[in-house]
């Protein structure tokens, strides 16, 4: 994940606010997001990979039909979620041997 595609994500979700997507492009939203879908309880799990302190979340597969707006909003907070933590992911500076005993501390 790189900063330009996380804009794009970004703008991707704030236009899905707008509209009632459909449950298999939340699903793809949410794959592009790093996560991977699991098998367990009724509707489809998603756990994130890269952020395994997130939330499951759960995208109910309606067969086609709209979901509902609380529930489309819902799953979109989440989701938002973890594009806050992708963007304080590749905030943080990259640290060396710093803080390890290297070259930092000596005098």
């Amino acid at each position: 994940m790189d900063r330009k595609s996380l804009a794009k994500l970004r703008r991707d979700l704030q236009a899905l606010r707008h509209s009632q997507p459909k449950s298999a492009h939340l699903q793809r939203v949410a794959r592009r997001l790093g996560r991977r879908k699991e098998d367990r309880g009724k509707h489809p799990i998603y756990v994130s990979e890269a952020f395994p302190h997130l939330r499951p979340l759960s995208i109910p597969d309606h067969k086609g039909r709209d979901l509902p707006p609380g529930t489309k909003n819902s799953i979109l907070n989440q989701l938002e979620e973890d594009l806050d933590a992708w963007d304080t992911a590749l905030s943080k500076p990259e640290r060396g041997n710093e803080g390890r005993g290297g070259n930092g501390s000596q005098r």
